[in-house]
């Protein structure tokens, strides 16, 4: 029984201690591998693969050529919440199975929203530069910005995440707006009202993402959604998918006026090409590396989930198994 833990090289963790000790508590005999993916040269990646048993990863893209170099592969653990990088149609053809992790960090990603929240609107990024590179102390050098208590937060995506954001954006004394496809506008909820698309892109002052990525929400954000906020200029945050967001645009709506400034925890390529990359020469736009999850709590969860599934998994203790997404 062989079980790999990989994921691109740049996003692999540097250290899966943890991992290896929960796998190995009740099966000693189980051998456990660590292998980062390397785009460039993936030969070693391959070679691992070839008779692994179990792969617990978040972001390698489960495909064919993947599937095809592993005959002896049974499960495929995703670390994460989000599966959509994995072929599951190809992946039951082949008769492996895939879970994912449901909820571990629901209120980290909403605590993380709020600080980017709270950087954009006091303009920390912009403080900080003014005083670390251009030594220059001034309270003034920028606009004032109205207090958080006289805006309007608006929300994509009610799940569990959006929901957590809203009701500390509501404890701050923030009017919150939301749109979901599974909500009636004109519903209250939590204190939060729940409005059409067009009304939420005209009203909010600050839009924060939550969506999932599916087909229907790839570039859902592009110029014609911009293009409608341009009445409040809000401020963007993104913490959902990269995919849902089309950069290009974004650059263009800062450029024009139509958006105040961005907060991107997540690009739409990671790991990303950053030389020379137009997001980072903004001083109005703050990238973080895919890290709004990352806390001692989530981690230990996550870290615990994933494995588990895996033991619980060739246990035969398939009930156990937290979130098969497959469609067995």
């Amino acid at each position: 029984m062989k079980v790999m833990l990989s994921d691109f090289k740049e996003l692999m963790q540097k250290n899966n201690m943890v991992e290896i000790k929960l796998l190995k508590k009740d099966h000693p005999d189980w051998t456990i591998v660590t292998q980062p993916y390397d785009e460039k040269e993936p030969s070693a990646f391959f070679a691992e693969l070839k008779d692994v048993d179990a792969l617990i990863t978040a972001f390698l893209p489960i495909n064919k050529m993947i599937l095809d170099a592993a005959p002896r592969l049974k499960l495929i653990s995703i670390s994460a919440v989000g599966y959509e990088k994995v072929d599951l149609k190809m992946a039951q053809k082949r008769g492996v199975r895939v879970c994912a992790i449901g909820e571990y960090c629901t209120q980290d990603v909403a605590e993380f929203t709020i600080s980017l929240m709270f950087a954009l609107v006091k303009r920390l990024k912009q403080y900080d530069r003014l005083v670390v590179e251009n030594h220059r102390w001034e309270y003034d050098a920028f606009m004032a910005q109205p207090r958080l208590s006289r805006m309007t937060l608006g929300i994509f995506g009610y799940g569990r995440i959006g929901a957590a954001v809203a009701k500390m954006a509501v404890v701050l004394g923030m009017r919150v707006i939301a749109y979901s496809h599974h909500i009636t506008a004109g519903t209250i909820k939590d204190n939060v009202e729940f409005v059409s698309e067009e009304e939420l892109l005209a009203k909010s002052d600050i839009i924060s993402n939550h969506m999932r990525a599916t087909t229907e929400s790839y570039h859902f954000f592009n110029a014609d959604i911009f293009k409608k906020m341009r009445q409040k200029k809000p401020y963007f945050i993104n913490v959902s998918r990269g995919e849902t967001v089309d950069e290009t645009e974004l650059l263009s709506a800062i450029d024009n006026g139509m958006v105040r400034g961005a907060a991107l925890d997540v690009l739409e390529s990671e790991p990303p090409a950053l030389v020379n990359n137009p997001l980072l020469q903004r001083d109005n736009i703050i990238i973080s590396p895919h890290a709004a999850f990352y806390s001692q709590d989530s981690m230990a969860m996550l870290q615990r989930i994933s494995c588990q599934n895996v033991t619980s998994f060739f246990e035969g203790r398939d009930e156990k198994v937290f979130n098969f997404v497959d469609q067995y």
